[in-house]
């Protein structure tokens, strides 16, 4: 730890992720984004998100035996289209400049339904934080910020998908806010992107394995 303006800042990876302080934020890994039947309409299909349930279960297994708080973020659409500004349906649809449609599914994570839902793989426990969204952020005109300064938390892990979208918009939204951002590298899923997605992650954030964060809280991976 160093002082800088008479303010501590952590320098070591130990410091930041002292589990006192840290949160575990999974996003996004509900049925319709995964799932074989859910709603996604993505040409890459669920096997990207999918593939990451062994090493992110086993991280949050490694999380709650060193008394790391997790919080869980799931969109949401609300089925009467209330959440629905112009701007946004606008977005979800466009033409990109190679002619393909970005085309996601207005209907997909209908508030209520097995779509929204948490995969089971991963169901939140009863000690869990879970917090809706609207929009790609976590942070984004949700409390999950005041749930994390309630929890005395200063550093989150971010995990989930999708890596250039909902995963980059909420590490993004943590720096913002003034947390402490490091990516679980094993953790995170994404279609076509990935690759872009986590080397644009990894420029601007710390990136770990699941081996090393156990190796930190001193747990077994």
């Amino acid at each position: 730890m160093r002082n800088v303006f008479g303010k501590p800042v952590y320098d070591t990876l130990e410091e930041k992720l002292d589990p006192v302080h840290t949160a575990i934020i999974v996003v996004d890994m509900q049925n319709d984004l995964c799932k074989p039947k859910g709603r996604s309409d993505s040409p890459q299909g669920p096997s990207p998100n999918m593939a990451i349930v062994p090493a992110l279960s086993n991280l949050l297994r490694i999380g709650r035996q060193s008394g790391v708080k997790l919080v869980y973020i799931a969109y949401a659409m609300d089925p009467s289209g209330a959440s629905a500004a112009p701007a946004w349906i606008y977005y979800c649809q466009r033409e990109k400049k190679d002619g393909k449609s970005y085309a996601m599914n207005l209907e997909v994570c209908l508030e209520g339904t097995w779509g929204q839902a948490i995969i089971d793989e991963l169901a939140p426990q009863a000690e869990d934080i879970v917090v809706t969204k609207n929009r790609l952020g976590g942070f984004w005109n949700t409390n999950l910020d005041q749930i994390l300064q309630a929890n005395g938390i200063k550093t989150v892990v971010i995990t989930g998908t999708a890596t250039s979208g909902c995963v980059l918009d909420t590490a993004v939204g943590a720096a913002a806010y003034d947390y402490y951002t490091i990516c679980a590298s094993e953790c995170i899923a994404g279609g076509e992107l990935h690759e872009l997605g986590m080397r644009h992650l990894e420029d601007r954030f710390d990136s770990l394995s699941t081996e090393e964060f156990a190796g930190i809280w001193k747990t077994t991976p």
